[in-house]
């Protein structure tokens, strides 16, 4: 690796694991999963990754599309956080790398989630130098125009930015806008954080 100067985090797959996402609703609720699943797809995506609509407006469209009774005062957004869990192996990696570099996140987000998940311990409660969130600023990887608006907040060149992610797309992104990259292997989360470890520490 050439000298880094600044590693950007990923937050979902990487400081902590959300393939549990909506298993609470889902059950509570007595929806199918995977029908459930199929409504974030396309423009709802699309428009809650850019900050147009809230997850809680996304949960409006849910109750009226599965014909959901008593679900109106449902906090949707803490329960799809409550199916998160945190890699705290991830999170001591931040702590550590924190003393030797400038450390930021990067992520696909929603509104609302962000100051929670800190909250919550799902993402490391460290001093960022810089926090990029799709929903704040209408551009979401793997779009060029996000990567290029973070390299200019941090003030370093495009090589000597790191980005660590779990998305193949998101890390291709990434190096076509001229940073380095680490693919998170969400399967394999030990082997990653010890790759990282020795590369960067």
């Amino acid at each position: 690796m050439k000298k880094i100067k600044f590693i950007y985090f990923d937050i979902g797959g990487v400081m902590n694991d959300w393939s549990d996402s909506f298993r609470t609703v889902t059950s509570k609720f007595k929806i199918n999963f995977e029908e459930f699943n199929k409504l974030w797809s396309g423009k709802i995506w699309d428009d809650i990754t850019r900050g147009k609509i809230s997850p809680q407006d996304v949960w409006k469209l849910a109750i009226k599309k599965f014909g959901l009774k008593n679900a109106d005062n449902y906090n949707f957004v803490e329960s799809w956080m409550g199916d998160y869990r945190p890699r705290l192996e991830v999170h001591e990696l931040a702590r550590q790398l924190s003393k030797k570099y400038k450390i930021g996140l990067i992520s696909n987000l929603y509104k609302g989630m962000m100051p929670r998940l800190i909250e919550k311990g799902m993402v490391t409660d460290i001093k960022y130098s810089v926090v990029v969130l799709s929903y704040e600023v209408g551009f979401r990887k793997p779009e060029r125009e996000i990567y290029k608006l973070a390299t200019n907040l941090v003030g370093v060149k495009e090589e000597e930015i790191l980005l660590i992610d779990d998305r193949k797309d998101f890390i291709e992104g990434a190096k076509k806008s001229g940073w380095q990259t680490f693919w998170f292997g969400e399967k394999n989360v030990k082997e990653s954080v010890f790759k990282l470890s020795k590369l960067l520490l």
